[in-house]
């Protein structure tokens, strides 16, 4: 799946977990839906908005995988049940800050996705305790400062930066590509990178 960065990524409001991706020429390129309710996540993506084509599933592996974030993979294989790939948190490191590594078809690592300043996380969080006032703060805090990740190679050059964007009410995260990269990475990318946007919208 050949993408023309840079991609946008919107979360409608919805009772329900929903989100659209579009590149850039404003081309719906996936929508997706994420199960509620359930230890294991499972996320489908489709091709279309009435979502009659589903082209991939992806789902968290291993006992409470879903709700102990920090210890899942979640796994990517398309509609025939051919592997993709898997986004793979790097353990308690992933407490701190966002701390992945994106795996292809025979798990062996592809990207390392990182968060730029993982200390945003954790003044968020101490906003967070304060009753009242630290909601308000908080919100202001959202506003203002927003976190980035960086994608990097298995050379350690950055590939990939997601952005999310400033906004109170709404989530928006954008995906530039930073150097030119081979079209046959980008069905991983883009997968992996909606997953991570799935983990980590709440933040900032």
């Amino acid at each position: 799946m050949p993408l023309s960065f840079p991609l946008t990524l919107d979360f409608r409001f919805s009772l329900l977990t929903e989100l659209r991706v579009h590149d850039a020429h404003d081309t719906l390129v996936a929508v997706v839906k994420e199960k509620t309710f359930s230890v294991r996540d499972e996320v489908r993506v489709y091709a279309d908005e009435a979502r009659r084509t589903q082209t991939h599933t992806m789902k968290a592996r291993g006992l409470l995988a879903g709700a102990l974030d920090w210890k899942a993979q979640r796994f990517i294989t398309r509609a025939d049940g051919a592997a993709v790939g898997s986004l793979r948190a790097q353990g308690l490191r992933t407490l701190w800050g966002a701390a992945y590594d994106l795996l292809g078809p025979a798990d062996e690592v592809r990207f390392t996705v990182r968060d730029d300043h993982p200390w945003l996380g954790v003044i968020e969080g101490l906003l967070d305790v304060i009753p009242f006032v630290g909601d308000f703060i908080a919100m202001g805090f959202d506003y203002l400062v927003n976190p980035t990740y960086t994608v990097t190679d298995g050379a350690g050059q950055p590939a990939y930066r997601v952005h999310k964007k400033r906004s109170v009410f709404s989530r928006r995260f954008t995906i530039e590509e930073l150097s030119p990269r081979q079209d046959a990475d980008d069905e991983l990318v883009l997968l992996g990178l909606i997953q991570l946007v799935l983990r980590e919208r709440e933040r900032g």
